[in-house]
């Protein structure tokens, strides 16, 4: 996502705690200090994380109220990362604010008739082509080591 980003010239921010800020510096990416800092600062955040107990509505109102004036938050992880309640008060307060996601919500109809321009959803989770893609690379390339040695 980030070589995207940046050859569109995007200055690059991330929250990965299990990349050190040295490693992400290497290519280019800022690293957040925290997750309030990353939704505070950037004008795109794009969520990747999977869905866990402790990640389930983990972007809440505390992070999406931060966000900045015309900031957009693009969902590629699963709906259920997002607190439903939370993003429709985003939406209901803030008509500069725009969600796009790859994974409809089950509300995802009521949502575009209430918040025409500030929300988009794909019609499928295009997310998930692109993880059995690099999957599949990622198995041949070891095959390919384990039979050259």
């Amino acid at each position: 996502m980030a070589m995207i980003a940046k050859g569109f010239g995007m200055k690059v921010m991330a929250f990965y705690p299990f990349v050190t800020p040295a490693r992400m510096a290497e290519d280019g990416v800022l690293a957040a200090e925290s997750l309030a800092q990353l939704y505070a600062q950037c004008d795109y955040v794009s969520i990747h994380t999977p869905l866990t107990p402790e990640t389930r509505g983990c972007v809440n109102w505390e992070l999406l109220s931060t966000m900045k004036h015309g900031a957009c938050l693009v969902n590629s992880a699963r709906a259920e990362v997002i607190d439903e309640a939370a993003l429709i008060r985003m939406l209901e307060s803030r008509a500069d604010f725009k969600y796009v996601a790859d994974v409809a919500p089950k509300n995802a109809k009521d949502l575009e008739a209430r918040f025409k321009v500030c929300v988009c959803f794909t019609a499928a989770k295009m997310g998930a082509q692109e993880a059995n893609t690099n999957s599949g690379i990622a198995a041949v390339r070891e095959i390919v080591d384990f039979f050259e040695g």
